[in-house]
């Protein structure tokens, strides 16, 4: 204890009480006063674990920044920006790599939902950060390419972090907000929204949901891959509920339910409209397709 203590630089008997803490939440273990990971953290916690979250952890001291304002939106039923608390490419590089970490589990499974017309060639992923999910998409169906619009903070890192993971060949990067500038992107044959719906009000993502019908080309596909809501009346859910709690916080919206995405998605003009649960039970994926000319 002592010498974790020494080797971190902190108060040892702070360390003891936050390390039983740690073996209440079973990250760790504890026999005869030594510590141990569990296979939890050894599975997420470690820089070469099989499902590596360490920059999950890292950003989560933003988490806890916008956390500490739910007195505000209690009050006053609104939220805040939370690119506010994104003051420095180094912020941005260590929330690219913590949505790329959640995302690198779950993004093959999405592709292979996703229905792509024959010869289509071009994919929109709006607000798509690090770019993975579109890449995937298109590496299932050459030739297409993927274009992520996503504001200039996230922009300027992606395109480095684009080459690290292997996918600059088949991604490229555009500034731009999606709820304000048009659409144009020659031949677009898909867009995918991931993780990005509960950023917007229900009004922004209907108009939004609306141009992207219009942009598309006959057969188009779009897909909203997000936090699964629970409908009206259901039972409380620990993950999702405490998910749209924390997107009210930071954006003034919620995570949305399926009905919702749905009916959006008709509304839009969209048909074959389906839904695919996700192998974990916090996501889903609402597909549309565009079948008139």
């Amino acid at each position: 204890m002592i010498e974790l203590a020494e080797t971190l630089s902190v108060d040892p008997e702070v360390v003891e009480m936050l390390l039983r803490i740690l073996v209440s939440a079973d990250y760790l273990s504890c026999t005869e006063g030594e510590y141990d990971l569990t296979d939890l953290s050894r599975m997420a916690l470690l820089p070469d674990s099989p499902v590596g979250l360490t920059s999950w952890v890292k950003f989560n001291r933003v988490h806890w920044d916008i956390i500490s304002l739910m007195e505000y939106a209690l009050r006053t039923g609104r939220g805040v920006d939370a690119s506010r608390f994104l003051e420095s490419k180094e912020d941005w590089a260590v929330q690219q790599l913590a949505m790329l970490e959640t995302a690198r589990p779950v993004a093959p499974w999405v592709a292979a939902q996703v229905p792509i017309r024959t010869g289509a060639t071009r994919l929109l992923d709006i607000g798509g950060s690090h770019g993975l999910y579109g890449a995937m998409i298109c590496r299932l169906n050459p030739p297409m390419k993927s274009t992520v619009l996503d504001v200039t903070g996230a922009v300027e890192n992606a395109r480095k972090l684009a080459c690290l993971i292997g996918i600059d060949d088949i991604v490229e990067y555009e500034e731009g907000d999606a709820l304000k500038d048009a659409l144009v992107i020659e031949s677009l044959d898909a867009v995918f929204l991931g993780n990005v719906v509960h950023h917007f009000t229900p009004e922004q993502n209907e108009d939004l949901l609306g141009r992207i019908e219009t942009a598309l080309r006959p057969d188009g596909t779009v897909a909203i891959w997000d936090i699964r809501y629970p409908e009206q009346g259901s039972k409380p859910d620990l993950f999702s509920d405490g998910f749209a709690l924390f997107f009210r916080i930071s954006s003034s919206t919620r995570c949305y339910r399926e009905s919702e995405l749905a009916r959006w998605l008709v509304e839009a003009g969209f048909t074959d409209v389906e839904t695919h649960l996700a192998p974990a039970p916090t996501h889903l994926l609402v597909l549309g397709r565009k079948r008139h000319k």
